[in-house]
């Protein structure tokens, strides 16, 4: 398709999408496109003769006015039934259409994260040697805390994931990967147990592990108590086999809310810088990722993945999806493939992150998506927004005016209140703690 179709196509779709709603342009008029124009007539090719008989019975008007709006009056609609539009109309059905079968489709072909599948790049090398030496059995120059910090997008998860998995390999059991919440979740349960034994088989069984892995440290500010077992942990551990790799966001001397304790020992142990990946970086994680999930990228593709988002989460998911589906079809799909496959990636993190929860809420708890976005009396449709407000700030810390703004409060206090009544039943019900704890994995 020449520039001047692709951009007539366009028109005329945006112009029917306004007319018809989403639902149905997704139904009759995503397999149609323009494949030729003259000064009397606009030829569309659609997929069938079904889809040209409903067509024009039943979208006629509609056609006809948005062909004028795009061209001009005087310029009539004919339909052309297409072997090719036909071809992609049966790829299509081979793909998901739901989030939840999108996160099927991808745990069933993508690879387990491991260190050998960390795409480093110049300045990640020396962090990935460290975590090679501890893994092999390394002391590491005698620390037992280790500690990896970068922004959002570095790959700290992907580290601490693939070094828990290569020590489960070789020594099952040998590594426990925790988030900063659910290590806290851990010790308060031991606390409240009411048995002099809980707490001590708390730290029986950290001790007894090799590597003990703490992601998104951050979430220790607030809890003093939390703090001061993690330091007694690892002074009790001095010595012994057990190392902890801890992973934050920002530099130890940047982390608000330690104790003097906590602060002191992280610093006493191996700091690594994992930095953000830059484009060239980016574009190898994105080849590489494609290839692990199941289909060769061209420079081509990965090069059009970029330019949809600027989020490293969101370039990943795209490139995933493109090679997931590209294997399931058993061919590379073109390019014009990429908004459908994710017709919402976003241009920055936060908006990525954001759009993520809601996809994943919506598809756990089989509510609409639309009620994410605007207040609601719906009962059913509460709890998962109070779920998605909790994610969301829990996974890009949005100030609450800002939250409030993208599930359609005008109040930040409704945020708030949403937030505080999450941390209360995460901490009273087992269920709920869980629940949040297995979505924030899949996020």
């Amino acid at each position: 398709m020449n520039s001047v179709y692709r951009d007539i196509n366009a028109g005329l779709r945006e112009e029917l999408l306004q007319r018809i709603g989403r639902a149905r342009f997704q139904l009759w008029f995503r397999d149609t496109s323009v494949v030729e124009v003259s000064e009397q007539a606009l030829t569309l090719a659609v997929p069938n003769e079904v889809h040209s008989t409903w067509l024009q019975f039943t979208y006629a008007d509609e056609l006809q006015q948005a062909c004028e709006e795009v061209l001009g009056e005087g310029v009539s609609i004919r339909l052309e039934v297409s072997d090719e539009q036909e071809r992609r109309r049966l790829m299509r059905e081979r793909l998901p259409q739901r989030p939840q079968a999108w996160d099927e489709l991808l745990d069933r072909r993508r690879v387990p994260a491991s260190l050998d599948t960390f795409v480093p790049g110049a300045q990640g090398r020396f962090p990935l040697m460290i975590l090679r030496q501890l893994l092999e059995g390394g002391a590491a120059g005698g620390a037992n805390m280790l500690y990896l910090y970068g922004g959002c997008g570095a790959g700290k998860t992907h580290l601490l994931r693939g070094l828990e998995a290569d020590m489960a390999r070789r020594r099952p059991g040998s590594a426990l990967y925790l988030t900063a919440r659910r290590f806290t979740q851990r010790y308060v349960n031991a606390l409240r147990a009411r048995e002099v034994d809980a707490v001590r088989a708390f730290e029986i069984d950290l001790r007894s592990r090799k590597l003990v892995l703490i992601d998104d440290v951050e979430e220790l500010a607030p809890r003093r108590a939390t703090q001061e077992a993690l330091v007694r942990l690892q002074e009790s551990s001095c010595g012994g086999d057990t190392r902890f790799v801890l992973a934050g966001r920002r530099h130890p001397g940047e982390l608000e809310g330690f104790s003097d304790r906590l602060r002191s020992r992280v610093r006493g142990g191996i700091i690594l810088n994992v930095p953000v990946a830059d484009r060239l970086r980016l574009d190898d994680i994105l080849a590489a990722r494609a290839a692990r999930t199941g289909c060769k990228a061209s420079p081509d593709v990965r090069a059009a993945v970029l330019e949809r988002t600027a989020s490293v989460r969101g370039a990943v998911e795209l490139i995933e999806r493109w090679a997931a589906a590209s294997a399931e079809i058993d061919t590379p799909l073109e390019l014009e493939w990429l908004p459908e496959l994710a017709p919402s990636v976003a241009a920055t993190a936060q908006e990525e992150v954001v759009r993520r929860v809601k996809d994943v809420v919506s598809g756990h708890f089989s509510v609409p998506r639309v009620l994410f976005d605007q207040p609601t009396k719906i009962r059913t449709a509460q709890f998962p927004r109070r779920v998605a407000m909790y994610l969301v700030y829990r996974a890009c810390a949005l100030p609450l005016t800002t939250l409030g703004k993208v599930f359609g409060l005008r109040s930040h206090s409704s945020v708030s209140r949403a937030i505080q009544e999450m941390r209360e039943m995460r901490t009273i019900d087992a269920g709920v703690d869980q629940l949040v704890d297995g979505l924030l994995a899949r996020l």
